[in-house]
């Protein structure tokens, strides 16, 4: 055999044997698993990244944290609930590059075809119910998305903070969610109404959803959220307060929507303070009043483009009460504010005050 047929053979047979050795790239990406999850959670736990949960429970309890890695899908069957328990609490810490999805079994979007039925069903708001903080005091969300929840009929919210939970929302993104109106009281896609104080919510998104966001009145808010993507904004599009008493002093600074107070009477007690950013406008239920007390006192009441005025007025910060062209403002659609002991004893009769009413009852 010549010398060069006997080399071309040898590198025959190193080429078959590179090929036949198996990859070992640091860089591989596992396959992601699907994991049905039916069961309540009472010892911590971890949700890895770019794993798929679908969550095959009505209401799921979390009696221990639960920590979901950044990439994580959590698909919910229709109706489902996260519930937490006083012992449970979530950390679910994505990144900009792989966010933690919660959203229905029917977005094909995200986690692919989880219910393998092609294009029948598509998502939309309240194909799932909501995750319940229930007094949690240490829940983190980062660059997580909440996608078309808020099925319950008794709260069509797709994040309820309530018994006083405290939680941190930070470049989140609530979109395509319910909220709305349940017996008159206005409920966010993020629901804080009964939050700690502490709670914070910042750098976050709400667009196409019916109501972005309600909070306790004693949280401040600051201007870092956004309320639209691409000109989606909300049906009703503002920051929903709920609660009648603001005892520690607060902010107010969003200037993207307006501000609503949905309280008869929102009291600033004795020496606290509320505090608005230039821009910011605050709009009242009808009928409703604010009332500041002994010492107690409104900064920046009167800076640069803030105003006061009906929940109707369409015309400073938009449509906040979502019915289009139905209603229009009148004068007497809320009360005014009641000043007690700063500044003056009365009503005020400021130029940025509109549609309260001029004759108010005797306090």
């Amino acid at each position: 055999m010549k010398a060069h047929d006997i080399k071309f053979i040898a590198l025959i047979i190193l080429l078959i044997g590179i090929t036949a050795i198996p990859s070992c790239n640091i860089g591989d990406t596992p396959t992601a698993e699907t994991i049905t999850i039916s069961s309540d959670i009472n010892s911590p736990t971890t949700w890895k990244g770019d794993n798929i949960y679908i969550i095959d429970k009505d209401n799921l309890y979390l009696n221990a944290e639960l920590t979901i890695e950044a990439g994580a899908i959590i698909k919910m069957m229709s109706g489902s609930n996260i519930m937490l328990n006083r012992n449970g609490n979530i950390i679910a810490n994505g990144t900009s590059s792989k966010p933690i999805v919660f959203t229905s079994i029917k977005d094909d979007n995200n986690g692919s075809d989880s219910n393998s039925d092609g294009d029948n069903t598509v998502p939309a708001a309240g194909d799932w119910g909501y995750i319940n903080l229930n007094g949690s005091q240490n829940s983190t969300f980062t660059h997580c998305k909440f996608l078309y929840g808020g099925r319950d009929n008794s709260n069509p919210a797709t994040v309820d903070v309530s018994s006083e939970a405290k939680a941190i929302f930070d470049n989140c993104t609530f979109a395509y969610n319910s909220g709305g109106l349940l017996n008159s009281i206005y409920v966010g896609a993020l629901n804080a109404s009964n939050a700690s104080a502490e709670t914070s919510i910042t750098n976050c998104k709400f667009y196409g959803n019916n109501v972005p966001v309600t909070i306790n009145a004693e949280m401040s808010m600051d201007n870092s959220n956004s309320f639209s993507n691409d000109k989606l904004g909300n049906k009703c599009n503002g920051i929903f307060i709920s609660g009648s008493n603001i005892s520690t002093d607060i902010s107010w600074l969003e200037d993207e929507v307006a501000f609503v107070v949905t309280a008869a009477n929102l009291d600033i007690e004795t020496n606290r303070t509320l505090t608005f950013g230039n821009n910011v406008v605050v709009k009242f239920v009808e009928h409703s009043t604010l009332t500041v007390s002994n010492e107690g006192c409104l900064i920046n009441h009167d800076g640069n483009g803030v105003f006061f005025t009906s929940l109707k007025d369409d015309e400073r910060k938009g449509d906040t009460n979502g019915d289009g062209n139905e209603t229009i403002p009148e004068v007497a659609d809320w009360t005014g504010i009641y000043i007690n002991g700063w500044k003056s004893v009365g009503y005020a009769t400021w130029p940025n005050i509109f549609y309260n009413d001029p004759h108010p009852p005797v306090k």
